[in-house]
């Protein structure tokens, strides 16, 4: 009897380290106007932001269906025991559907809510991968699970506030006035799972000066953990920045630096940048 991962999508976990460890990944839809895509199925990460960039429409992202949790539940043995950690409940129905998916089959299943989104979901799953290869058992590593996904941090600075505008999430005169007055929001994971709004700043420098702030106001101890900057399509000085400002300040285990997927990407816009730990 084997511990199966699965998860979503939208919790940006890298291609390669879900190979390397048979996770399953069911992935979330993209919809640029008529045309629908399986998110890093049919349509990747660079192939997103391309569309993305060719459209004035917001890209949507919607759920899986419940028949696309259970198709990977079924592939594997019915022995088997299955974690899945989704993406928060508070911003998607990703965690209904894998729950609407375990009642349609009789096996040992777990469906946890990681509050979190993009790595601030993956990081647990690779936690959850760490605790497998250290023998412990399920009822351990889910225990562990619920604990962890309290302790996690996620922030995001959005740069670009084009698409929070076309989501509707700030109106078209608020947001035009907020574009002029060079104000950028820094968003964070609120312990319920939802987003909110951490701080407003004026100014990109000023914004991701703020962002190194708000992660060392957690008072969270990284220097043994793994902690991940993504971002869609943010300058390189940006990421620098972040990434020499977190390595002077808090000096984690290690630093994973990619892309942010279709889901956070799509509502974060070009340039937004996340900081997950």
């Amino acid at each position: 009897m084997k511990i199966r991962l699965v998860t979503d999508s939208g919790a940006d976990l890298p291609i390669e380290y879900a190979k390397e460890n048979n996770i399953e990944i069911v992935p979330l839809q993209i919809t640029f106007e008529d045309e629908v895509y399986n998110d890093g199925v049919d349509l990747s990460t660079s192939e997103f932001y391309n569309k993305m960039a060719s459209t004035d429409l917001l890209p949507k992202t919607s759920l899986p269906a419940p028949q696309s949790f259970l198709n990977v539940f079924e592939k594997f043995d019915e022995n088997d025991s299955i974690l899945c950690l989704t993406i928060s409940a508070g911003l998607s129905g990703t965690y209904q559907s894998a729950m609407i998916a375990k009642d349609m089959i009789k096996r040992k299943i777990e469906v946890i809510d990681s509050l979190h989104v993009s790595m601030g979901t993956g990081l647990q799953v690779m936690k959850a991968q760490e605790l497998i290869n250290a023998g412990l058992s399920f009822e351990e590593i889910k225990e562990q699970l619920l604990e962890l996904r309290h302790t996690m941090h996620s922030f995001v600075a959005i740069d670009n506030l084009d698409n929070v505008i076309k989501g509707g999430r700030i109106s078209n005169w608020k947001g035009s006035i907020a574009k002029v007055m060079q104000i950028k929001p820094i968003l964070t994971m609120a312990p319920d799972g939802s987003l909110k709004v951490v701080d407003y700043c004026r100014g990109r420098k000023r914004q991701l000066k703020k962002l190194l702030e708000a992660i060392e106001e957690t008072g969270k101890d990284i220097s043994q953990s793994t902690l991940s900057i993504l971002h869609a399509k943010a300058s390189q000085q940006d990421i620098s920045f972040m990434e020499e400002g977190i390595r002077k300040l808090f000096n984690p285990k290690e630093i994973l630096i990619g892309e942010l997927g279709a889901t956070m990407g799509s509502h974060g816009g070009f340039g937004a940048l996340a900081v997950l730990f």
